[in-house]
């Protein structure tokens, strides 16, 4: 059963209730949609500081992912994001996930592709780091420090969250490999990563790649979360994906392969696309 509400507040806070899990979502802006999913133990404030300039171009949908229980399993999250979708009435809308919600999204790419015009993916987990998850949780501290000024959101998100909801939620982002997965992705898809990303180091930018065909890379000179550290530069580069335009100047400092902000597949460098 799915139950539709809304109050009014500075941003509207809407809420579905989808099997008796009720969710709350924003909506900003007016335009093509796009759906903002955040990562483990995260929300939708963390896609604030680039929700409202994207908002000026399109119609944002934030939303808060369920908590991780008997209800709903990790595994099933991409189910719940179908239904959440549906039960929103959007179609064919542009999919932005960070980290947790970058592996959601990629999994609804390859088994919905109907449901999607686009996909960006930020920093995804999706692949194991191979640090098994203890090395991962300190990494995870690690990142968190860096992200200190942000800590009132992430104390309240973690509270939200619930420590064995994260347990859960961190066992499956460990274990959880998509690659034999990605070859079913159809949509145009982005990768942004952060040149810094201490969780997820770069070189992870490069096997997504290798699996998910035809996707181009961003680097970003940030950590784990481009939304909080570039913001300005995180959404320029999304609307220009969006777009279909390739921005006029580099999101990021070059590298070898990146041309505007776009790293080449080696079909397109073969052909010298600049």
């Amino acid at each position: 059963m799915v139950v539709v509400g809304c109050q009014t507040e500075p941003v509207p806070s809407r809420w579905l209730e989808i099997d008796g899990v009720r969710i709350q979502y924003r909506l900003l802006g007016d335009g093509p949609p796009a759906v903002l999913v955040h990562g483990l133990s995260g929300s939708w404030r963390w896609w604030s500081p680039v929700a409202e300039s994207l908002a000026e171009r399109r119609s944002v949908y934030v939303l808060d992912l369920p908590r991780l229980g008997r209800r709903v399993h990790a595994s099933e999250l991409v189910v719940w994001l179908g239904r959440w979708l549906g039960a929103v009435g959007l179609e064919q809308v542009d999919l932005v996930g960070h980290s947790l919600g970058g592996l959601v999204t990629a999994e609804l790419a390859a088994t919905k592709p109907a449901r999607l015009r686009r996909l960006a993916l930020v920093a995804p987990a999706g692949i194991p780091c191979g640090r098994g998850l203890f090395g991962q949780s300190l990494r995870l501290v690690e990142t968190l420090y860096e992200l200190r000024k942000q800590f009132p959101t992430i104390a309240v998100d973690a509270l939200r969250t619930g420590p064995l909801a994260l347990l859960r939620g961190a066992r499956f982002v460990s274990d959880r490999d998509l690659r034999a997965e990605l070859d079913s992705v159809r949509v145009r898809s982005l990768l942004v990563w952060g040149e810094r990303d201490r969780l997820l180091p770069t070189r992870f930018a490069d096997e997504w790649q290798r699996f998910l065909l035809g996707s181009r890379v961003v680097v970003l000179p940030c950590g784990h979360v481009p939304m909080w550290e570039v913001p300005e530069q995180l959404t320029r580069c999304l609307l220009d994906f969006f777009e279909e335009e390739l921005p006029d100047e580099p999101c990021h400092q070059v590298r070898p392969g990146v041309v505007s902000g776009v790293r080449l597949t080696p079909e397109d460098d073969e052909l010298g696309v600049g």
